[in-house]
Order: C-alpha cells, then structure tokens, then sequence
C-alpha cells in the first residue's frame, strides 16, 4: 500500500520529510513487532515513548515512521504529526480497508452495565435474523467463537483486525463496549456509530481522568461519532448529555419521563417482571437476572432495537431467551440450599446494586467477600467498604488483583471506610471464599464481588490463575475446607 494514499486522508499533519511513495505492508506501534517493510508509529506513553524506538524500528525495517517529535531519519519517510493516537487510528483503518464503514457499529459507554447490555443487544439481533460479533470485557465474539481479550476496547490495530474479520466472516453489526479510556486515547478516532448507547456515570477511573468532568467529557465523545443516541434520562449524567447531542435520540427510564418507560416493576429470584410503555402502549416483558439494574440494561437493550428500527414485540421475545452473563451476578448451583452469586461489582454503585438486589429476595444473610483493585482509583476503597458493611450482614475484606501495591494497605484503606464491627480481614481471596461458603446457612446469601468473570489474580508483576466460581464451586462441592486449613 503506497503511503501517498494515508497522506491525502490524514489528518493533523504538520510535515512529511522523505519519498511520498514509498511502500508499506504492515502497521506496528511496538518496535518489537516491526517486519521488513512496515509503518512504525511512535506513540507517547506513560511508561514509555515511542519516538525512542524509532532507531529500533527501522533497524527492524520499518519504511515509514509516523511521531509527534521533530526528527531526521536520514532519507526515510517520516510523518510529523500533531497527535500519534489519532494517527495510529487512522492509518490502522487505512491498512486494514476501513473494515468499521461496512459494519452497522453500536457502541456502548457509561460506569455500569456496558457488558451486559451488548450480550442483550447482540441476543436480539440474532433473534432477529441480523448476524453480529462482539467486542468487550469479557471476549470478542465472531460466528460463535470467543477471542480473548486484553482492554474493554481494545487499541486500533486490533479493533481494526476484529473489525475484517466480521466483514469477511459476513456480518452485519459489530456491537461493542467504548471505554472512556478508549476515547480519551483515541481508539476509536475516526469510528462512526449506528447508535451510541450511554447507561450511567459514577465515580470510576478517576486515578486516569483526575476529574468527574474529564471523565464526562469523554463519554461525550462517543455521541460525536455517532447517529443516533440511546440515554438513561434518569442518571444526571444522561439529563446532560441529552441537552448536549443534535443526534435524534431515545430515552429510557424508570422515574423520568422518557420515550420508554418501565412501570408496575417487580422482582423475584426468578429475574425482573415489568411493563414497558412506549409510544402509549403497554407490553409485558421479564427478563431473568434479578434486580433493578436489570430493568435498566433491559431498556437500554429494548431501547437500541428500537432506535434500529426493529418491531418492539420481537426484542421483546428475544429478551426472554437471554442467557446470563459470565460473571455477572452469576447464580453457582449448590445442594446446600444457600445463594452464592459471583459479580464483576468493583465499583461502588455496582456493588450497592448488587447487594440491594440480593436484599430484595434473599430471606437470610448476605456475607460479602469482595477487595479493590490495586494502582486504580483509592478513593472509591472506603466508600466501597462502607457500602458492603451497611447493606451485608458481614464482610469479609480481602485481596482482588493488588497489582504493584500493598494488599494489606488496600484492605485497609477500604477498613477506614467500614460502620460498624461485622466484618473481618482476609488477605488470601481463596481463604475469604472458603471463609464465607463456611460460615452461610440455609437461606444465607454469599456474594463474591470483583473480579466476576476473570481467571486470574495480578499480584506485584505476576499473573496467577484464580477464578471466583472455581473456587466456590470446588468447596460447595467438597462440602468443607480443602486440603489447607482456613484461619478462622
């Protein structure tokens, strides 16, 4: 491909030293995966700059390099540029054909619910005869097959690799979690969606954007790049965003007024129950996951088909056949007549749903196990801890994925936050599951929060397998500790 071509589509660009033919057959923004032949972009990082490699990429045999930074690399083609994120974005859907144009994207932003509101709106489609893949959290999915997955969004070289595989795999949509990070860094630079979907705002990830507004701001972003807007107009966040978009947009709630409304809510173990009212007319839904967060992602799901075009009673039949999500308040079969419940909750209103939805049906205690992540945000730690200590009968205070911190200053951290003394410290999440199964009765709730669907325990610069459910399940099973003892 003749880099001529990405010089007439890209934008920002400040200079172009070298031959403006030059030919490239791949695109890297790591030195280490540069082939003969390749366009290196040179991308600032917070551990990193890419603009010193730049000597290891053309040793490698780059013929291309794009940076920010004023450069002479000696005859080769250099591209000054004014921002090497957006660059990046760009020539990657350059390379790969603009693979996202032929998609019907939809994009999902917010705190909370993101995950399982693309498993909801990609169930529907399917039900609808409208093929599509996925990319979040938990994997990407393409014909059936799960990929795996290292960032919510992940970076444009992939994003962009994903995106060619469901064009040659003949699908129609793409329906795919965007992260603030993903905006704020540009991942989805140039991206153009069918609909953008908002859910919510709280506080999280405010150790990367340091303020609610910048955190905002980004989320905003994604209604930029999109037609049409899909917004919970009962979050205030969504009251905001909605003055602010000049897309046609539809609303979803419970307390405002909004275009679809869900009325005469009730909940049980079984899942959620309500009557969704949409332009005068009402239509009884049931969902199966409990709790009024699942009225919610419900809405959003109903609410995307709508703005799609697609008839509401048909969403409404594909909704019942949904399965769960992995690691989203994921029910673990037990004959010990007890709940347990594995969810992804690590933020503050996700465990506060969380623990409100399990009050709403269970007719015993709740003891939670949950911890925080290490080297994020520190100042949801003492308002996750005063959640779990007022809304759960005991707590059990333990490690998540601690990373380059202390878990012992993690937990304690989250101690300053805990009312009251029904609680106790346990550093080593295996000892704190066995810990709560142990101490739950017939009609005992335990929740494992945090970590839901991972399969792993980052601890210092390691990555241990570790899995909530596998956990649970292999003491439910053995009824009793292991072959280590637990200290009580």
């Amino acid at each position: 491909m003749n880099v001529k071509e990405l010089i007439r589509i890209m934008p920002g660009i400040i200079s172009v030293t070298g031959t403006q033919e030059a030919d490239v057959n791949s695109v890297a923004d790591d030195s280490r995966k540069v082939k003969k032949g390749a366009l290196f972009v040179a991308v600032s990082g917070d551990t990193h700059d890419g603009h010193d490699f730049i000597a290891d990429a053309l040793s490698q045999g780059a013929e291309v390099v794009i940076g920010e930074k004023t450069m002479d690399l000696g005859g080769k083609t250099y591209i000054r540029v004014k921002d090497s994120r957006k660059a990046l974005a760009w020539s990657s859907a350059w390379f790969y054909g603009y693979p996202g144009d032929k998609l019907k994207i939809i994009g999902i932003t917010g705190t909370s619910g993101k995950t399982t509101i693309t498993y909801l709106i990609r169930a529907m489609l399917e039900e609808a005869g409208a093929r599509s893949g996925l990319i979040g959290t938990i994997g990407n999915v393409i014909n059936g097959r799960k990929l795996p997955a290292s960032y919510t969004t992940p970076g444009p070289l992939r994003l962009n690799e994903l995106f060619l595989e469901m064009v040659n795999q003949n699908l129609d949509y793409a329906v795919m979690e965007v992260s603030s990070h993903s905006l704020k860094l540009h991942r989805v630079e140039g991206l153009k969606c069918e609909v953008g979907v908002f859910t919510n705002l709280t506080q999280d990830h405010l150790d990367f954007h340091k303020t609610f507004e910048d955190y905002f701001c980004s989320k905003q972003k994604l209604f930029e790049q999109s037609k049409r807007a899909v917004i919970n107009i009962d979050d205030k966040s969504g009251e905001r965003l909605l003055r602010t978009v000049d897309i046609p947009a539809w609303t979803y709630g419970i307390k405002n007024n909004a275009d679809l409304m869900a009325k005469n809510i009730r909940v049980s173990g079984k899942g959620v129950f309500y009557d969704l009212v949409f332009e005068n007319k009402r239509y009884p839904v049931f969902y199966k996951v409990p709790g009024l967060f699942s009225v919610y992602n419900s809405l959003a799901a109903l609410a995307t088909g709508v703005a799609l075009g697609f008839p509401t009673e048909g969403l409404i039949n594909a909704l019942k056949t949904v399965r769960g999500v992995p690691g989203r308040f994921e029910l673990i079969e037990n004959n010990r007549d007890i709940i347990v419940i594995v969810d992804y909750a690590h933020k503050p209103d996700g465990l506060k749903n969380v623990l409100s939805t399990i009050r709403e049906f269970c007719k015993g205690r709740i003891i939670t196990v949950f911890g925080c992540g290490g080297d994020r945000d520190k100042g949801k730690r003492p308002i996750m801890g005063k959640i779990a200590s007022e809304l759960s009968d005991y707590t059990i205070i333990t490690s998540d994925n601690p990373r380059s911190e202390d878990p012992t200053s993690i937990i304690e951290q989250i101690e300053s936050g805990i009312k009251g003394n029904n609680y106790e410290k346990i550093t080593d999440r295996r000892k704190a599951i066995k810990k709560a199964i142990s101490m739950a009765r017939k009609g005992d709730a335990v929740l494992i929060a945090g970590k839901g669907h991972e399969k792993y325990q980052v601890i210092g610069e390691k990555i241990i397998h570790f899995d909530d459910k596998e956990v649970a399940r292999e003491y439910l099973s053995n009824g009793g500790p292991l072959n280590e003892d637990i200290d009580y």
